[in-house]
């Protein structure tokens, strides 16, 4: 490797570090203080699953999680 890459990638990391650790200590504080209920959760895993798998999947997956 050549010393420009070297020095590229030790700038780079130098630079994106504290942003990094901001960004995690940001997300960790960004949770919400509360459970959400079943029915939310489900929910929630209902919209995802819709988006990514479909909407017949997704119909009997919160059926699931709703009856356990």
């Amino acid at each position: 490797m050549s010393i420009r890459r070297i020095a590229g990638a030790i700038a780079g990391a130098a630079v994106l570090a504290p942003v990094l650790v901001m960004t995690a200590g940001s997300a960790a504080q960004a949770g919400p203080p509360w459970q959400h209920t079943k029915r939310e959760q489900c929910t929630i895993d209902y919209d995802n699953t819709y988006w990514t798998v479909g909407a017949a999947f997704a119909r009997a997956q919160w059926a699931r999680c709703m009856a356990g």
